[in-house]
């Protein structure tokens, strides 16, 4: 199995727009007589690449120490959308077979309708990783997270799909 990192880092990815970028503070250094060098991170946990715990939309839903690392872990397919669109049954129907992973490559910009994450919740993938950083337009943010994590689908968003074919 090749591994490939589709993370983005804090830094570079782009910030969903109700969190703030990250901060970075050195608050030890070697240069000013620390014993080592130390820094503080202030972020939102919605930045970079990230995984959603069903407890984010699910009140009592499984928090994201207690999700299965199989999900994240394995063989991944690779769905090119159009960009700056929702994304319909018809963009994923009939592309699944065997598929246990999904990434969906928009160029950043596109996300799911319900249908289409009804319909892919219903196909038992264990995760889906748009490179977007969320699978939801903002108007139906609850929704379709709801229609995927009763599904048993885990959601890995603001993916990096640059280096993968």
């Amino acid at each position: 199995m090749k591994i490939i990192d589709i993370t983005r880092t804090l830094q570079e990815a782009p910030i969903y727009y109700k969190d703030e970028p990250a901060s970075f503070v050195l608050s030890q250094s070697i240069e000013n007589g620390d014993e080592c060098n130390s820094s503080v991170i202030t972020s939102g946990v919605h930045l970079g690449t990230h995984a959603d715990a069903f407890s984010h939309f699910i009140p009592g839903g499984t928090t994201i120490d207690q999700m299965p690392l199989d999900n994240y872990c394995g063989n991944c397919r690779v769905l090119t959308v159009p960009e700056n669109s929702l994304i319909k049954v018809s963009d994923i129907k009939g592309r699944l077979s065997g598929c246990e992973r999904l990434a969906i490559r928009s160029g950043g910009n596109s996300f799911l309708c319900e249908q289409a994450a009804d319909y892919l919740a219903a196909c038992g993938i264990k995760a889906l990783l748009p490179d977007a950083f969320s699978v939801a337009p903002d108007d139906n943010e609850k929704n379709i997270h709801e229609l995927l994590f009763n599904g048993g689908v885990a959601v890995i968003e603001n993916v990096c799909l640059d280096e993968v074919e």
